[in-house]
This record gives structure tokens, sequence and C-alpha cells, in this order.
């Protein structure tokens, strides 16, 4: 490794990726249900998202990883070196994102509403499944 080269810090990916795949899960249950249970669906994602990113105990998913499915050896903790704090900008805006497409829902705008609970819906599955994670990809781009 270069001098100049940045060392980043370990991040646990297998409690992260749990928690997208959680999150996707729940917007595809929600756009199979009707407004009011869709709704509430979305903004229970967003609220786990946004809350979940400044108060780590309401990022129920995560919790149940390190709780409960690694100590049982159900899953394998895997750290990696990875910029951290793009992905914690993108969990804000995701998570602002779906509490909003579900006040669009309840205010009788489902088109908009799931444009955008989708493209976030494709942003995380990027991520959970390519370790692709879109802003970074942009924040990356804009710093050239």
């Amino acid at each position: 490794m270069s001098e100049g080269a940045l060392v980043l810090p370990t991040y646990d990916v297998t409690a992260r990726k749990v928690h997208q795949w959680a999150m996707v899960a729940i917007v595809l249950v929600a756009f199979l249900l009707g407004t009011l249970p869709a709704a509430v669906l979305l903004a229970l994602a967003g609220a786990v998202m946004l809350v979940g990113r400044f108060w780590w105990p309401a990022d129920i998913f995560r919790q149940v990883t390190w709780r409960f499915l690694e100590p049982a050896g159900l899953l394998r903790r895997r750290e990696v070196h990875e910029d951290h704090e793009t992905r914690r900008v993108a969990r804000v805006l995701g998570g602002t994102a779906w509490i909003l497409a579900a006040a669009l829902l309840l205010l009788h705008l489902p088109i908009v509403a799931w444009v955008i609970a989708f493209a976030i819906v494709v942003m995380v599955a990027l991520d959970a499944a390519a370790d692709f994670c879109a802003l970074c990809f942009v924040v990356a781009l804009a710093r050239r």
C-alpha cells in the first residue's frame, strides 16, 4: 500500500445486507397491498432507515443480525473496509424518500409514490447484491 493510500475502517457488511434485503422485501410486500397498508409499510421502512441511522437500536434488522443470527451461527460476520459515511447519507435520503412515498400514497398520488419507492428499492438491491452504492459512485465521480 502506498504512503498516501487511505485505510478505511471495517464494518460488518452481513448486518448491512440483512437490513437491505429486509427493506427491499418490506417495500415489495407494500406494493402488493392496498393503499393504507402500503403507506404504513413504506413509512416503517423509511423510519427504520432514517431513525436507525442516528439511533442503532431502531434498526431492528441489524439488531436481529448482531444479537441472534450471528451469535447462533446462522450468519457469519464479514468485516469489510469501506467508506461508511456516504452510505449513511444514502440511508437518510432513502428513508426520507420512502416516508415521502408513503405520504404521496395517502395523498392519492400512487404513480409518483411508487416511482420514488422503486427507485430507492433498485439502489438498495444493487448495494445488497453487488456492493454497488449508487450515491458512493456519484460522489466519487463528483470528486474527480
